[in-house]
């Protein structure tokens, strides 16, 4: 399986980046994985909210490769623990699923269609994140997912 990561906009605190960084390369040692930054949009006077949201809902849409199962990252969406993360994942797997595509918008989230677009809509947790911390959490759960799959103590 692969994995695409799609971001709105830069992670720009240093220590987030480094923590991304981190699990990015520790996810890698068990697939490929692919990250696409798209471009923000900046919310001004001339630009309200819903145009915002729709422009960056729209960039997302086109990262997106056909043959992936998106999944987008919503408050609104399901709560897994790593667990049933793990067992979702290769759920897929075994129904002939060949890459998962994540998608963290920005800081306004994307646009119901969008939403509707995704085959899952999936929540990090009832508390609320900055979407560059969601980068560093959802980036841990992949890696705690593969070490769970594969029965390594990674996870407790």
């Amino acid at each position: 399986m692969k994995i695409q990561l799609i971001f709105v906009g830069k992670t720009r605190e240093s220590y987030l980046r480094e923590g991304v960084d981190d699990f990015l390369a520790r996810l890698r040692r068990y697939l490929p994985v692919e990250v696409k930054i798209v471009r923000s949009e900046k919310l001004t006077r001339n630009h309200q909210a819903a145009q915002v949201v729709s422009k960056e809902s729209e960039r997302v849409a086109a990262a997106v490769d056909d043959q992936s199962h998106l999944v987008v990252l919503d408050r609104k969406g399901k709560e897994l623990s790593s667990a049933a993360l793990a067992k979702w994942w290769k759920k897929l797997e075994m129904e002939g699923c060949r890459k998962l595509c994540f998608a963290i918008g920005g800081v306004l989230g994307f646009t119901d269609e969008l939403r509707n677009q995704a085959q899952t809509l999936l929540s990090l947790s009832k508390m609320t994140f900055t979407h560059e911390m969601s980068r560093l959490i959802l980036l841990e759960q992949l890696y705690r997912a593969c070490t769970i799959m594969r029965g390594e103590k990674y996870h407790k």
